[in-house]
């Protein structure tokens, strides 16, 4: 595993870069917004976004249809600046335009994107250049274009430049126009061991690969009793906490329930998150609570006894950080990202995504480990991914990458008086 050491601290001037941040929701954004007023209690914090909304993003929105501005605004300490192109600018990306003609769109995330996303960061590098100026180090929340750009414009300013680029390979992120800004960064951060080994089989140096979690400030507890009264659930609880779409496994721990019922019958499955409703009769109780408030969420992640993610795709979902700080245990499906959660916290189990398997896994917890594995996922919690553990890693890659390239510097300048 790749590591970084301490350096001296002192007050940092920090230029984050995102597509889109909060007030607009979602897990990256959720994180980035955790991170960036972390990060602004001791230190100069700005955020450089596309955008705070919810609108959709497309092929083009880094260049040639970037969304609708918005007014810069001081967000905890965090100032918050829209990156703006004009339209002289967005003429100038016009080779992006092949992302979206029919006939070159198909190779859109091939080798062609590297010349779609050169023209791109010779264009937008300069932008960020300029928030940049002052600078002490660079950081960018995403991958492709943004990540390229970010790296020319650490490049102009000499300031080091870090990357959290969220990779899910073979779906996004693991492009050419990627990885030829990853081989460049000072840091690419990982948010596990796993993912810091896609970065590393991507051509990333080990030495320039360092994992940092993410983080949550736990939800609060005191209301889960009353959920419970309130609902009349007396037996084992077990809650899906999320979108509805078949990749978060909805619908698989709905197969699972039939053997589940079989040997839990007095249990009680919740069912919370947008999505279609569940309906007709099951073999346990079923509770159907569809989107529900940030209260009544936390409330049933303290309710549980088990939380239930059977996910087909993740790479560190934030739920399940919820759920240990309220001491809840966890019963995940077997893929690589949270298998490696389960092993590294002790908080839970990780099983094949197969309602067979998720019917033992949650009758193996709730056979008297549910307490066990939640303590055990609260302690790491507590150590690792809490917002303040998660912003003091940052600060320590932030001074080591500055280190670095001062060190860098001073060697260049003693070569230069050598006669």
């Amino acid at each position: 595993m790749c590591g970084d050491g301490m350096t001296q601290q002192h007050r940092l001037r920090i230029l984050l870069l995102s597509r889109r941040s909060a007030p607009a929701t979602g897990g990256v954004e959720s994180y980035l917004r955790h991170v960036s007023r972390g990060l602004a209690v001791r230190n100069d914090v700005t955020l450089l976004t596309q955008r705070i909304d919810e609108g959709r993003t497309g092929r083009l929105t880094d260049s040639l249809r970037p969304p609708s501005t918005f007014a810069p605004f001081d967000d905890s300490g965090v100032e918050v600046v829209p990156l703006r192109f004009t339209r002289a600018e967005r003429v100038r990306m016009v080779p992006t335009i092949g992302q979206v003609v029919p006939g070159m769109r198909r190779y859109a995330y091939g080798r062609l994107r590297i010349p779609m996303a050169m023209s791109c960061a010779r264009v937008v590098g300069p932008i960020i250049a300029r928030q940049a100026a002052e600078a002490d180090v660079i950081h960018v929340w995403g991958d492709g274009f943004l990540a390229l750009a970010g790296i020319r414009a650490g490049a102009q300013t000499d300031v080091p430049v870090l990357i959290t680029p969220f990779v899910h390979r073979g779906q996004w992120g693991d492009d050419p126009a990627s990885v030829r800004a990853y081989r460049r960064a000072d840091r690419m951060i990982g948010l596990l061991e796993y993912d810091c080994q896609v970065l590393r089989d991507l051509g990333v140096a080990c030495g320039r690969v360092a994992e940092c979690p993410v983080c949550s400030p736990g939800v609060e507890r005191g209301s889960g009793k009353a959920w419970r009264q309130k609902y009349s659930v007396e037996g084992p609880l077990v809650v899906f906490l999320g979108v509805r779409r078949p990749y978060k496994g909805f619908d698989v721990l709905l197969a699972a329930l039939p053997e589940f019922g079989r040997q839990m019958p007095s249990a009680t499955v919740v069912f919370a998150g947008p999505g279609v409703a569940i309906a007709g009769e099951h073999a346990v109780r079923v509770i159907d609570r569809g989107l529900v408030s940030e209260q009544e969420r936390a409330a049933l992640l303290e309710a549980a006894d088990v939380l239930c993610l059977p996910s087909a795709g993740e790479i560190f979902p934030v739920t399940l950080l919820e759920a240990w700080s309220a001491g809840t245990a966890v019963l995940t499906s077997d893929i690589p990202p949270l298998a490696e959660l389960m092993r590294r916290s002790g908080g839970g189990i990780a099983v094949a995504r197969e309602p067979e398997a998720i019917a033992a896994g949650l009758v193996t917890i709730l056979s008297g480990r549910q307490r066990e594995l939640g303590t055990a996922g609260q302690s790491y919690w507590r150590s690792n991914a809490t917002v303040e553990a998660v912003v003091e890693r940052h600060l320590n890659l932030y001074r080591n990458v500055i280190a670095e390239r001062a060190l860098r510097r001073g060697s260049e300048r003693a070569i230069d008086r050598r006669p």
